[in-house]
């Protein structure tokens, strides 16, 4: 799958790279980060001192039955102990994940979440088999096992990653999701799978185990539990130290290293990372342009909200939307005021030892997870991943604009009209507002406490219009199957109104500005005028090309819907595009009935 966001996701790797290849970097921060870069390049999968450090990786918790056969001793282990012992040292989850992340009913204090951790098979066929196949090869380069033995090894392991990632209950809200437990309580319940009060232990210390703590999808636990319960302790061990090695395993061909290694720079020194690129890059006209495009939208939104156009919302509703969205904040993701000397400081970096390099950065990140439970109340805490588009926060109730969002010349420039802007920029902020709004976000308060606050006739109100959603994105077919007839329809909603928002937000400032400046509101070579011109490039935005193998599996997993209907769907539920475009009554684009909430 190729789209605009990976586009600018190489944009700001191409800056990452020539960072990391510079020679007059005055951190030392930057050049940890510059030598764990290089340490990377030089590992060959076929190195022997690099075949020995992933054993020695593995040495710590047992061995490989795979690799030693009858010689492994099964009395020796016990998967829960040893995926505490790993969470521990390496914040690692392996089947049951731990958080530590403040009370979603009470933001004020933290809390202990068990829940699915992530896992990396993709429910299709075709990524099971191809999953299957590097595994295999793994096995046999790293660990010599016989193809028939690694290749035996590989469906095992893969069946149970299968297993797990499709345990969820596919709950709709995190309320739904969520079961408080004494932990008592939970001792006594899964007595006979393991010993919860020891598992915590293992992972928090003794001093730190909760008296209570929340279970995140309780059904995935019960099968994840019943699942370890039939699996041979041989599978068991396999699945568990196969785990722990994704984050040292190389997964690249020698005419790839570049790539892979800046991804794996930008995943262990994520946040430092965008800091580094972004100081350097840093244009205050452009930071200055963005918040004067989300303090338009919030205007827009809040006029919305105190006059008659969403009237269907009660006045006492509406006056608490109003107090949530004042309260919402936008932040550029540059981490100014991040202590990285905290998070890197103790950390030793070899130029070259890549394995040792990854187990002190996931050490230190284990460390940092432990103390966290003794620390001021946050949200999880995503240093390790980088995003591309802007990100609400529902327990933080704000929004998040990564850095590399603000490269130049991708959606807009001094050169292009802003309609352009506009439909981008514009439409993303008011789309992630949205979701402050949506199924989730009304759900939660101000203070980003989990507290409903919609009362009954707005919450029936905002239900009759949800099912419009509901059922215009079912009849939409994409890999020859229909999108589900989801009840989540928040990206849906968000993407429609995000789209009003932004076209209102351009409106207003079409309305404001000189004739001379108008003149420039077009594109040289192109038969369209400005308002036009907004509505191609909020198209152009969402345009990707997805291979035809993956279309089903994209269309029936992911809560956006395809890109195709992300551009179709709201724009026929926008009265303003077909009279722009000076439409028929009769054409597709302009249906009689209309979704709308926002």
């Amino acid at each position: 799958m190729t789209d605009n966001f990976q586009l600018i996701s190489k944009g700001f790797d191409r800056r990452l790279q020539r960072l990391l290849r510079a020679n007059d970097l005055q951190s030392e921060l930057e050049k940890k980060m510059q030598r764990f870069y290089m340490s990377c390049n030089l590992v060959h999968r076929d190195d022997v001192h690099y075949k020995l450090a992933l054993e020695n990786v593995i040495g710590e918790y047992g061995a490989l039955p795979a690799m030693v056969g009858a010689q492994w001793n099964s009395s020796d282990f016990s998967w829960w102990r040893t995926v505490a012992q790993i969470q521990h040292k390496y914040g690692k989850q392996i089947i049951l994940g731990l958080e530590i992340m403040h009370d979603i009913r009470n933001t004020s204090v933290n809390r202990v979440y068990i829940s699915q951790p992530d896992f990396k098979t993709i429910n299709t066929r075709l990524t099971n088999l191809i999953e299957e196949v590097r595994t295999s090869m793994d096995l046999q380069q790293y660990f010599g096992l016989s193809p028939s033995v690694a290749k035996h090894t590989a469906e095992q392991l893969t069946e149970l990653e299968r297993t797990f990632s499709s345990g969820g209950s596919g709950a709709a809200t995190l309320q739904e999701s969520l079961s408080l437990y004494t932990v008592a309580d939970l001792q006594e319940k899964y007595s006979d799978h393991l010993n919860f009060t020891e598992f915590l232990a293992l992972i928090l210390g003794e001093e730190n185990i909760p008296k209570s703590l929340y279970i995140y999808d309780e059904e995935y636990l019960d099968k994840a539990l019943l699942t370890m319960r039939s699996t041979p302790l041989a599978t068991q061990a396999n699945y568990v130290l196969w785990k722990l090695l994704e984050d040292f395993l190389v997964d690249a061909q020698p005419k790839d290293m570049v790539k892979w290694c800046t991804e794996s720079t930008k995943k262990y020194f994520g946040k430092l990372a965008e800091h580094a690129v972004y100081k350097r890059y840093r244009n205050p006209v452009v930071e200055s342009e963005v918040h004067k495009i989300w303090d338009q939208i919030k205007g827009i939104f809040r006029h919305r909200l105190s006059g008659d156009k969403l009237d269907w919302i009660s006045n006492a509703t509406r006056t608490l939307a109003i107090e949530k969205l004042e309260r919402m904040q936008l932040n550029i993701n540059s981490y100014d005021e991040e202590n990285f000397e905290n998070v890197y400081g103790e950390v030793s970096i070899d130029r070259l030892n890549y394995v040792p390099n990854v187990q002190q950065l996931l050490i230190a990140k284990g460390i940092r997870f432990v103390a966290r439970i003794n620390q001021p109340a946050d949200s999880v805490d995503a240093t390790e991943l980088l995003g591309f588009t802007p990100a609400y926060n529902i327990q933080e109730n704000n929004i998040t604009i990564p850095v590399a969002l603000l490269q130049p010349r991708y959606f807009w420039g001094d050169q292009y009209p802003e309609a352009l802007k506009y439909a981008t920029l514009g439409y993303l902020l008011a789309h992630e507002m949205l979701h402050g709004f949506d199924d989730d976000g009304r759900q939660y308060d101000a203070s980003g406490n989990l507290a409903p606050w919609w009362d009954l006739k707005s919450r029936y109100e905002f239900e009759e219009r949800r099912k419009c959603f509901q059922a215009q994105y079912h009849e939409y077919q994409y890999g020859g199957k229909k999108l589900p007839e989801s009840k989540d329809q928040s990206e849906n909603i968000a993407d429609s109104g995000g789209l009003k928002l932004a076209y209102a937000a351009y409106e207003l400032w079409l309305g404001q500005q000189s004739e001379e400046v108008l003149q420039r509101e077009t594109m040289e070579g192109l038969p369209f005028n400005s308002r036009q011109l907004f509505f191609l490039g909020y198209a152009q935005l969402l345009c990707d090309d997805v291979q035809f193998l993956f279309q089903p599996w994209v269309s029936q997993s992911d809560r956006h819907a395809p890109s195709k209907y992300r551009v179709i769907g709201p724009l026929s539920n926008f009265q303003e595009f077909p009279w722009v475009f000076n439409c028929s009554q009769s054409a597709p684009m302009d249906p009689e009935f209309k979704c709308a909430i926002y």
